[in-house]
């Protein structure tokens, strides 16, 4: 039960971070290799203000995810606009984005060096009869309640309704008058608040470090694989899968190859269904 209960945790908490990296990569077909970075600049920020500088954690989790999205926004203005406007090719747009990972990755190292920051606090709570660290049962809460914040902005406001038609269809949704570039860049704010929520959150699960990012990136991928590529709804739910299949495969096989097992449930899952859990089955050729 306990496993259970870590890994729907786990799943919450990554869901977050994977819709971030659905909706960029829904708009703009840009698999971000960076987005693990965002992760950990979240997480890391956390540290910094909470307990480098002793600000309360509350604050510092609001100040965290406000440094993530307006790197997210800086991101997008700074690099991946200007590329759109000289029309590069995704495949060297991700290649950029590798190259900028490495760069913000080992960046990072250098500030804050190899060594994990603690940063789990507070008490023990007894979860059907599962102690749990109150901070991961608030985490889920939480999470839990952004997961339906973002599933309401998606359905039901204009704004959300426009995401969603340019990431079924850019240029079909530009010639209905929706202005592209300016729901790409809302895109990339709210999938910065996204992760950078999700990178406080697996700070405090996970515990920070300066590559932890890097190692929960092929989740995010696998998630939002699993889901249905470019499906909001699908990389939440590929989140969870991916979350309890991670901490229940540790009673089986060692704890260091828990992520590679997420990995061969996504592989099979793909066998049997190439569009993924919630994706739409397409005619090729």
């Amino acid at each position: 039960l306990g496993r259970i209960f870590a890994g729907l945790n786990f799943g919450i908490l990554l869901a977050m971070a994977a819709i971030g990296l659905s909706l960029i990569y829904g708009t703009t077909g840009l698999s971000n290799f960076a987005h693990g970075e965002m992760v950990t600049i979240g997480a890391l920020s956390l540290f910094t203000f909470n307990k480098v500088l002793g600000l309360d954690l509350i604050l510092s989790a609001l100040i965290a995810t406000a440094v993530v999205t307006a790197f997210g926004y800086t991101q997008d203005a700074v690099l991946w606009r200007p590329l759109r406007k000289r029309r590069l090719g995704i495949t060297q747009m991700m290649i950029v984005s590798i190259g900028l990972s490495i760069l913000i990755r080992y960046f990072l190292q250098l500030v804050y060096g190899g060594d994990t920051k603690v940063l789990s606090q507070g008490e023990i709570w007894d979860v059907f009869g599962v102690p749990t660290q109150a901070v991961n049962v608030i985490s889920a809460g939480v999470g839990v309640v952004i997961l339906l914040l973002v599933a309401a902005f998606l359905t039901k406001t204009r704004l959300g309704k426009a995401t969603r038609a340019v990431a079924d269809n850019a240029s079909l949704a530009a010639a209905t008058g929706i202005d592209v570039e300016r729901i790409i860049r809302i895109v990339w704010v709210i999938a910065g608040a996204l992760t950078g929520i999700s990178g406080v959150m697996l700070g405090l699960f996970l515990q920070a470090s300066w590559d932890m990012g890097f190692s929960t990136l092929l989740l995010m991928f696998a998630a939002v694989t699993l889901g249905g590529l470019g499906t909001a709804f699908g990389a939440a739910v590929g989140a969870m899968v991916i979350g309890v299949f991670v901490e229940m495969s540790t009673l089986v096989i060692p704890t260091d190859l828990k992520f590679a097992g997420a990995l061969v449930v996504m592989i099979l899952v793909l066998l049997i269904r190439p569009q993924g859990i919630l994706g739409k089955a397409q005619r090729i050729g």
